[in-house]
């Protein structure tokens, strides 16, 4: 939102602009072929390739970072918001392994 020159953030964290290949899963439905365009250590917006995934559902995101020793990340999440371009979601981090896994992702891009 805009006002008068001013933008106001809702996010607490600064998201970084990547470039990903992911996989969701939802139920028995799996998307292979998603794509982050942008992650912080709360949130990242996923283009699902115009599937539709209902706000408020809890999905896996599995992806994986080329850098040196990297294993692949696999985190639930939970959608926020839809558009015809995908999701944005929340990271649900289930320990402080899965929080630190990211944070090394993300100063590795």
């Amino acid at each position: 939102m805009t006002v008068q020159g001013v933008t106001t953030e809702r996010r607490t964290a600064h998201r970084i602009p990547v470039s990903f290949g992911a996989v969701l899963y939802y139920n028995a439905l799996m998307l292979p072929e998603c794509q982050i365009s942008d992650l912080s250590l709360e949130g990242a917006f996923i283009a699902t390739g115009g599937h539709f995934l209902p706000e408020h559902a809890l999905l896996d995101l599995a992806f994986n970072v080329q850098t040196t020793g990297s294993f692949p990340q696999r985190l639930t999440v939970q959608v926020v918001r839809n558009s015809e371009a995908g999701v944005g979601v929340r990271l649900k981090h289930s320990d402080s392994d899965s929080r630190r896994n990211l944070v090394e992702t993300l100063y590795a891009v």
